[in-house]
């Protein structure tokens, strides 16, 4: 039996396809024998960081045969952490000294079997906060800042009015697609209390305090089904409309929220929007 011939990552050239997800162009069959990678393109946004929260959008593929293996871009990207432990060592090398908007290029050599081929996977490294035109706030709502880690916080007024309907502001306004009805959407959210309170849940809180964030690295962004009724009727009703890379500000009523909390601020940075062609 003749070995097969040695393949490198030079020999795979990675292009467009019909779809969303990027082309990879090859010669099946050659052998890899060690972990490869390599930076197809920088980006052009913020610098990464150790331990921060990681979004990839993934596209990969057989060398043997060319069966997918992971696409997320015809779908929502994947949530990591930028860590040794979390993305292995040669991975971790290979984005640590990116910047958000990268592509990078992996080749996994496999064991020569059948079941675990080698594969080839392109990521594209996508921003964890919105991206776009700031807009500027209205005075009406609560005002939204960040700390230091980049996190939104708010500053409620003392004599703020109630709230009956739904409030909605767009902070950072994206470029991309439109969230509709149908659409899964893929968000990092902070809610806040709107006004000072307690309940047996919670116990006492006061207006500005977070009660739920996917802000912190190890909790993953939340994927919302617009159509499936599985987060709060607020959010939903205040991200339709809005477009991937949008920040919007909700002032919530306890009607359309949680009501033993009373009206909510939400912070929502719209992350990705995927629309089925279907």
């Amino acid at each position: 039996m003749t070995a097969s011939a040695a393949g490198d990552i030079a020999q795979i050239t990675v292009g467009q396809s019909d779809t969303l997800a990027p082309s990879l162009t090859y010669e099946a069959g050659l052998t890899y024998t060690d972990q490869q990678s390599a930076v197809m393109w920088n980006g052009d946004g913020a610098a990464l960081e150790d331990g921060q929260p990681l979004l990839l959008d993934l596209y990969g593929e057989s060398l043997t045969d060319a069966t997918p293996v992971v696409n997320t871009f015809d779908g929502l990207p994947q949530s990591f952490v930028l860590t040794e432990e979390s993305l292995g060592e040669d991975l971790y090398a290979s984005l640590i000294d990116l910047n958000v908007g990268a592509r990078v290029l992996t080749v996994s050599p496999g064991d020569g079997s059948e079941d675990k081929p080698p594969v080839a996977i392109v990521m594209d490294v996508r921003s964890e906060t919105a991206q776009g035109d700031e807009v500027p706030a209205p005075e009406s709502m609560p005002a939204v800042s960040l700390d230091v880690d980049g996190a939104p916080q708010v500053t409620v007024a003392d004599d703020a009015p109630t709230v009956d309907d739904l409030q909605i502001a767009t902070l950072i306004r994206g470029s991309g697609p439109q969230v509709t009805a149908t659409s899964r959407v893929l968000v990092n959210y902070t809610a806040f209390y709107y006004a000072d309170g307690e309940n047996a849940e919670d116990g006492a809180w006061e207006a500005g305090d977070v009660f739920r964030t996917s802000w912190p690295a190890d909790v993953e962004p939340l994927t919302i089904d617009m159509d499936a009724g599985d987060t709060v009727t607020g959010i939903t009703q205040g991200i339709l409309d809005q477009t991937e890379g949008s920040r919007v500000e909700l002032v919530i009523p306890a009607t359309m929220g949680y009501p033993s909390r009373g009206t909510m601020v939400v912070v929502v940075d719209i992350l990705d929007v995927w629309n089925s062609e279907e």
